[in-house]
């Protein structure tokens, strides 16, 4: 509800609700420091503030529903709760801005429960909205705002990134409700990455420039906070320029402020001794290293620029310099494997990591996946429940691993690394009780997680062994084993990959013959009763590919495909069982869809990946398996549907 020319608006309630699902940092309170930073501008212009931080403190609906104009943060996994805050306040008839990374880049979707939606850096735009407001600015000159007028929407154009941000004040964590002093403090000393991993949306949101604060200015703050606990450095990449690393821990150092401190850094970081002994002696507790996977051809497709060799080296100059690290690894990449995970665990257990996260691959909105692949429908994706979009549930379909396995294979990973030996050994052997402590958490969290989201596990399960359940009950599958492909899809390299995928299987594939037609109604003609008795005879199985996305110069193809799919269909009442193979060419072969057809002549799962694993690889859609794979075996083992 637009109040636009209210002269009175004068309380501001900024709020940051929490996750609605459990996640790696669910008790570990680090707050974002956006409302925080935005709350004390409004407060240094005379506006009355409230800021809520819900994984401080509750948020108090009263104060909320109190406010001339309320504004909510939002990232992509707390996007749910922020738009039922917001229906909730715009229902009292309350002005409510959206901000955050999410609405940033799903700005459109932000405008159906807010009146403004502010996209990108949030300083400039937010005073201008509430000097607009009351009547002392146009809507139309604001830039980064979004905004719907006389039923369309209007996106001005984008603001300047803040080049000098020592512009903005010190954020007053005093304005959050809840707040105590003495615990953990977030400081940003820079903005920006220079980076281009293909899964962050760091870039989109702050840019490649990295700009940074002056070391006066985070000395100042730094001696704000000499109370704290611990000082968290919310930089994306605080090591980036190393000079500069290397001028503010020295004057850390020189004055006497070395809180216990940690920051997100990379690999790159250990190739500086001068940087590393400096993190020493500033009191340096631990890094939050984006190593991401062990697995070569992940590191090369998510544009990480490092090799496990770096990894390793990074891992242990750290140790030597006394600075615990916490591993972070994105997982589920089209280049993973089964085997990927378990080795992951295994490998950030030898080289001795105090803590990891083990971040399920996510198809964040302002990402470059997300931009270039799955906002153009080129990748698949599961679902877009956004509360879900939080790294620890699988929402698109990887290549090489169903959905329900990566799940599984991530909290086994996480239980693996977070297991009583690896718990056992930090007290013992490393004599570390913070690092007992922190795995002991994890180990907590992990199975509480698991309590609270068993039903998208079983839902994902379903999503693979249904089909085949569902064929194997109702008596469908015969002694022999043939299928009928249509040849049209036979020429094509998908249709290649499925022919060969199951000849490992010991499946024979029979051509379904799809002449050439006039017009693709035609093949809604019911099939003639030669054809069918044929069908009968020779195969147990058809299977009738979908083509969802068709690939360039294919779309005569997918049409026919499509329309003889429709037509075995409409005869299914006559056909041997007919099985639907949904085709995003785009995107190329994916797991899951192969191994609904192969399950129903072999309930081994494993065998099943093996047979698709080495396909794949004769026909070139990927390369040898980097990993040792485990062989295939002809019992059903853990992997069975039954199991």
């Amino acid at each position: 509800m637009s109040r636009e020319g209210d002269h009175s608006m004068r309380k501001i309630v900024l709020v940051e609700p929490k996750s609605t699902h459990l996640h790696v940092y669910s008790r570990v309170a680090i707050p974002r420091l956006g409302v925080v930073l935005l709350g004390t501008i409004l407060r240094n212009l005379g506006y009355d503030v409230r800021v809520y931080i819900e994984d401080i403190a509750p948020i108090d609906m009263q104060e909320v529903l109190s406010a001339d104009v309320v504004g909510i943060s939002t990232i992509t996994s707390t996007a749910p709760p922020s738009y039922a805050l917001a229906d909730k306040v715009r229902a009292a008839g309350i002005p409510v801005v959206l901000g955050g990374t999410h609405t940033s880049f799903i700005t459109e979707e932000g405008l159906q429960h807010a009146d403004y939606v502010i996209r990108g850096e949030g300083e400039g735009a937010l005073v201008e909205l509430l000097e607009a407001l009351q009547g002392r600015r146009d809507l139309s000159a604001i830039q980064n705002l979004s905004y719907r007028q006389d039923g369309r929407v209007v996106h001005n154009p984008e603001r300047p990134m803040i080049r000098d941000l020592d512009v903005n004040p010190i954020p007053d964590f005093d304005l959050v409700h809840g707040w105590k002093r003495g615990g953990i403090v977030s400081i940003a000393t820079s903005r920006g990455c220079p980076y281009s991993c293909t899964f962050c949306s760091v870039p989109g949101m702050y840019g490649h420039a990295f700009r940074t604060n002056s070391v006066d200015r985070v000395i100042d703050e730094l001696k704000r906070h000499r109370d704290a606990s611990y000082v968290f450095f919310a930089d994306d990449i605080f090591t980036a320029n190393k000079r500069r690393t290397k001028e503010l821990l020295s004057r850390m150092i020189a004055e006497g402020v070395t809180p216990e401190w940690g920051a997100q850094v990379r690999t790159e970081t250990v190739d500086d001794p001068e940087v590393l002994r400096l993190m020493q002696q500033s009191n340096c507790f631990n890094v939050y290293v984006g190593f991401e996977s062990i697995n070569p051809r992940t590191l090369k497709l998510f544009k990480k620029k490092q090799d496990v060799a770096k990894i390793e080296q990074a891992i242990e100059r750290f140790h030597a310099h006394k600075v615990r690290i916490h591993g972070m690894f994105v997982i589920g990449s089209d280049e993973d494997e089964i085997e990927t995970l378990d080795a992951t665990a295994t490998f950030a257990m030898s080289r001795g990591l105090e803590s990891v996260q083990f971040m399920i691959l996510t198809p964040c909105p302002g990402s470059p996946d997300w931009d270039h692949l799955y906002a153009k429908g080129n990748k698949d994706i599961l679902t877009y429940d956004w509360s879900l979009y939080d790294g620890h549930h699988v929402v698109h379909q990887p290549r090489k691993l169903s959905p329900y396995e990566l799940q599984v294979g991530s909290m086994r990973a996480m239980r693996k690394f977070y297991s009583w030996g690896n718990i056992a050994r930090s007290l013992v052997i490393r004599r570390d009780l913070f690092t007992a402590g922190i795995q002991l958490y994890g180990k907590r969290l992990i199975r509480d997680w698991h309590k609270a989201n068993k039903g998208y596990v079983a839902k994902l399960r379903q999503d693979l062994y249904g089909e085949v359940e569902r064929v194997r009950d109702a008596g469908w599958v015969k002694t022999w084993k043939c299928v009928a492909v249509p040849d049209i899809f036979l020429q094509q390299r998908l249709g290649q990959l499925l022919q060969r995928f199951l000849a490992d299987l010991g499946v024979e594939v029979i051509p379904l013959p799809t002449e050439v037609q006039t017009t693709h109604e035609a093949y809604l003609m019911p099939i003639g009763a030669d054809a069918v008795h044929r069908l009968r005879e020779r195969v147990d199985v058809i299977i009738a590919p979908i083509v969802k996305r068709a690939s360039a110069g294919h779309e005569e193809i997918s049409l026919r495909l499509n329309a003889l799919s429709k037509a075995l269909q409409a005869n299914l009442d006559r056909l041997p069982r007919v099985i639907a193979l949904p085709i995003n060419e785009e995107q190329g072969p994916i797991f899951e869809t192969f191994a609904k057809v192969g399950l129903v002549y072999t309930q081994n799962l494993k065998r099943v990946r093996s047979a698709y694993y080495q396909a794949g690889e004769r026909l070139g859609f990927w390369g040898a398996n980097t990993l040792a794979m485990a062989p295939a075996t002809t019992g059903q083992g853990t992997d069975s549907p039954h199991a």
